[in-house]
């Protein structure tokens, strides 16, 4: 019976290849359906031999021990993204786009025969060496738009991505845009955004680029000013760097640190990716105590908390009449520890400290205009900040104006 069907099958295949046609004889269908092997099956096994120059290849079923990838995959229709508008103040429903979906879709700004701009959400590093996981954008639809802040110098400013609900036909484009919210970045506590400097730096967003100058939004000079100023002329940026628009903004980071790598952008000049710490931590000081087995003299804090650059001439280890740089700790978000014992955080914040428990991180003032940390306008704006911030303590404290 084996002889019987292996000669059908050469016939039907000599038959396939000596005709040129794609059909197979019926009988040599009926013999194969007949040893278990569906016709589709078959049609496509010796397809696959004529691609192969008649060298039979091995059938496979499709079992349920059969291999993923042997079941061919139907690929879906590509979603065509546009956006021809980035002026929250000229928005139209038409504007409304869907990023959810692939790992890193593709949007196409300003028109729809250019490549388009591939956007990550959010990506990390595997096992493996080299290897680089996306997670795709959360589900739902929005604006892309242009944010930016007045006063600020050039090279600031970024794109946000306002996720709305429409409830009505008769919604505007103005009314869900003030009623949506901005889509947040994968750690849930600022919005995703692209910062300028990720605009200018990459080739990935010159489409996005040209439409911002086109329609008004950023000028060619603010492009040439933003280059100009970065320092020693090349703007180097990394992708993990925090990127502060002026000195005193807040900003995220998770402790414990090895390397905090941040970006200031001064009035002087752009500083790309600097170190700004070095193995940072927060402890626990008014905390219950040290964790039941082990040797701390206080409970190290594991998680993401808001910070400020700030100087300070009240600081342990400091000279008289020395003034230093220091981070603050504003807020924590993960104040529950794995001991399920919060973390308490002095009224009014704490700073961050070194690796030596008790001692807090600190630099000179010289060493950190040397670095392009601080800058003469800068050094100006965490003055100001920093008296205002003692006046109002003293104000608060003594009930009297300063």
């Amino acid at each position: 019976m084996v002889q019987r069907f292996s000669g059908a099958l050469w016939r039907a295949v000599h038959h396939v290849r000596s005709s040129g046609s794609s059909s197979i004889p019926t009988r040599a269908l009926g013999l194969l359906a007949c040893h278990g092997i569906p016709r589709g099956l078959a049609m496509n096994a010796i397809s696959t031999s004529r691609k192969t120059h008649g060298s039979i290849q091995q059938f496979r079923l499709n079992s349920s021990s059969a291999s993923q990838s042997d079941i061919p995959k139907r690929r879906s229709t590509p979603v065509l993204r546009i956006v021809n508008n980035l002026d929250p103040r000229r928005l139209l429903k038409s504007d409304i786009i869907d990023l959810s979906g692939p790992e890193r879709p593709r949007v196409k700004f300003g028109t729809a025969t250019d490549t388009g701009s591939q956007l990550t959400y959010y990506w990390g590093s595997t096992a493996t060496p080299h290897k680089q996981v996306y997670n795709p954008f959360p589900p739902g639809r929005g604006f892309f738009y242009f944010r930016s802040r007045p006063g600020l110098p050039v090279g600031t400013g970024e794109i946000r991505f306002r996720l709305v609900e429409a409830d009505s036909p008769s919604d505007s484009a103005t009314d869900l845009f003030v009623r949506g919210r901005d889509l947040l970045e994968h750690r849930g506590h600022m919005p995703w955004r692209l910062h300028m400097l990720q605009i200018y730096t990459s080739k990935e967003y010159r489409p996005l680029l040209s439409l911002l100058l086109q329609q008004g939004l950023i000028s060619q000079g603010q492009i040439g000013d933003a280059v100009k100023r970065a320092a020693r002329g090349r703007m180097v940026l990394k992708h993990y760097s925090t990127i502060l628009d002026t000195i005193s903004d807040t900003f995220i980071i998770r402790l414990p640190m090895l390397t905090n790598r941040m970006t200031f952008i001064h009035d002087e000049c752009i500083v790309p990716t600097i170190q700004a710490g070095f193995k940072l931590f927060w402890r626990d000081a008014q905390g219950p105590g040290p964790v039941k087995g082990s040797d701390a003299p206080s409970r190290v804090y594991e998680g993401y908390a808001v910070f400020r650059t700030w100087r300070t001439k009240d600081f342990y280890n400091v000279e008289e009449g020395q003034v230093v740089l220091v981070i603050r700790v504003l807020e924590l978000f993960d104040p529950v520890g794995p001991d399920t014992v919060p973390f308490s955080l002095p009224e009014g914040g704490d700073f961050v400290q070194g690796e030596v428990a008790g001692r807090y991180w600190c630099m000179p003032l010289d060493r950190a205009l040397k670095y392009g940390i601080l800058t003469p306008s800068s050094l100006k704006i965490l003055e100001e900040l920093y008296l205002g911030d003692r006046a109002s303590a003293k104000f608060a404290t003594t009930g009297s104006a300063p």
